[in-house]
């Protein structure tokens, strides 16, 4: 796997966190018309293996597929759903994927963006976008790929120049340079430290769905409060539904 997905990897092999069960219901929701229990369903950076339970048992789904660069990560979800098929490969290598290529009806990608972190900004976005088309090529054609994931933007004039999600990454980057621990701190922003993270906003993710040849079929931002950072920046919890391009 690329240099730059290690650090990330060694911290999600010593710490997994669950995410919120309400996200994976609004996407069961707009997917319970668009597909049917004989569906083949993979999670991208499948984590604890929760998104991929709750999300699957809401469709019907049971053809599941777990993928994650994290081996711990991957016996962790192995114990959780026995009957998942599950491999240890990083979707920033797409030779590790070439034999699960358009095999796909449904490719979930939840809160994996912004850990493909490159050395600097620029670069993590590339990573990003290559990542996220990376995943892309494992839908079939015509079938759905599905991103959550947290977007920031600044709010008000004054500070639009600004980038406070660049500011993060380097202020982790710095910090994780000295220790590869978390680094708890006050309020929302509770973590100065591992893992490196580079946030995008909804316009940054909406741009990379589109670059990575799918079509939006729904997008949706539930605004989430950060407490005293609400002043200076707005978060929210995006999903982004989108279709790949169908064989003429």
């Amino acid at each position: 796997m690329p240099a730059t997905d290690a650090a990330t990897v060694d911290y999600f092999d010593r710490h997994c966190h669950e995410y919120g069960r309400n996200r994976i219901r609004g996407v069961a929701k707009v997917l319970r018309p668009l597909v049917g229990p004989q569906a083949r369903l993979v999670d991208v950076g499948a984590g604890t293996g929760s998104n991929l339970a709750r999300l699957s048992k809401a469709l019907g789904v049971r053809d599941i597929t777990a993928l994650d660069a994290s081996s711990e990560t991957i016996a962790r979800v192995g114990s959780r759903l026995p009957h998942a098929r599950t491999e240890c490969v990083s979707i920033l290598e797409p030779q590790q994927l070439r034999h699960l290529a358009g095999t796909f009806d449904v490719v979930l990608m939840a809160a994996v963006l912004h850990h493909l972190v490159g050395s600097t900004r620029a670069g993590s976005q590339r990573l990003a976008q290559e990542g996220l088309r990376n995943a892309a090529s494992l839908a079939k054609p015509g079938g759905i790929v599905v991103v959550l994931e947290p977007v920031f933007s600044p709010r008000g004039a004054w500070i639009r120049g600004l980038d406070p999600s660049g500011a993060l990454f380097w202020l982790k980057r710095a910090v994780t340079s000295v220790t590869s621990e978390r680094v708890p701190v006050l309020g929302y922003w509770n973590n100065i430290g591992a893992p490196v993270v580079s946030f995008y906003s909804h316009a940054q993710v909406s741009s990379m769905v589109v670059s990575a040849g799918l079509t939006p079929v729904h997008r949706d931002v539930r605004r989430q409060s950060l407490g005293w950072a609400d002043a200076v920046i707005e978060r929210g919890d995006a999903t982004y539904v989108a279709r790949t391009r169908k064989v003429a």
